[in-house]
């Protein structure tokens, strides 16, 4: 079998002991020969503490800037990959195997794309005409109004991409996922596909979940603002209507 493209998987860290272990050994069985890791820890209280057989491993390297935000830090750590290819993978969540190869053969037929794994935690979706097909699908920026099916620690993409739209917003308090889809999609013109293996598996634990944590209006506010931002850039669709008819003051909003 031919040595597939390597691929740098990215991940900001703020006071994430709790997942280190598994973490680094989830490392262990999904990193390739040539493959990378790059962590950036974003200002935890104690820093970071790389597993003693982790030392010395040319495949990963460790940051420590200080606190400067989720965004920046993701930037930081796409800025040092040594690779194109960038898989985002978050401290609390674990890759299964075959997620690298399914998303490297996906960017390799195009790099111009988001390419999203399903979780194990994603309900199964039956197709037509076999019950249980692999082929991935490709979902409109427009679906992302109505609301978000999409894991960003599922994401695999080119370099090409985040550089064009311009990397991971700094100036948001949430929702930078959302926004850097719709800016890639945009301003990059990236297509997302999603595939339908489940490849990762989700922490979900409330207690211990950044996204829980954020209190429900600043989420909803800063939603509606990102939403805002792009409505008048995307082609009309199906879900658009929906989305109008969900949220007509957001689209209402559209320039002339």
């Amino acid at each position: 079998m031919p040595m597939r493209d390597p691929i740098t998987i990215i991940t900001t860290v703020r006071d994430g002991d709790l997942f280190l272990g598994r973490y680094f050994d989830n490392l262990t069985g999904i990193l390739g020969p040539n493959d990378h890791a790059v962590i950036v820890d974003d200002g935890s209280r104690i820093a970071l503490v790389i597993p003693e057989n982790w030392h010395g491993d040319r495949r990963l390297l460790c940051l420590y800037p200080g606190k400067i935000g989720r965004g920046a830090a993701l930037n930081l750590a796409i800025e040092n990959s040594p690779t194109d290819l960038i898989a985002i993978q978050d401290i609390d969540d674990i890759s299964l195997p075959g997620r690298l190869d399914r998303q490297v053969a996906m960017l390799s037929d195009s790099p111009d794309r988001l390419v999203f794994a399903s979780s194990l935690s994603d309900p199964v979706r039956l197709s037509w005409p076999r019950a249980h097909s692999i082929s991935p699908s490709r979902i409109s920026p427009s679906r992302l109004y109505v609301s978000n099916p999409l894991h960003h620690s599922a994401l695999a993409m080119h370099r090409s991409v985040w550089a064009r739209a311009g990397g991971y917003a700094t100036d948001l308090p949430c929702c930078i996922d959302l926004d850097f889809y719709l800016r890639a999609c945009v301003h990059a013109k990236a297509d997302i596909y999603r595939l339908q293996e489940h490849l990762i598996d989700r922490n979900h634990d409330p207690a211990n979940r950044h996204f829980a944590q954020i209190p429900d209006r600043l989420y909803r506010q800063t939603r509606n603002s990102v939403l805002t931002r792009y409505c008048n850039d995307l082609p009309c669709s199906a879900w658009q209507i929906i989305a109008k008819l969900r949220m007509p003051t957001l689209f209402s909003r559209r320039k002339a």
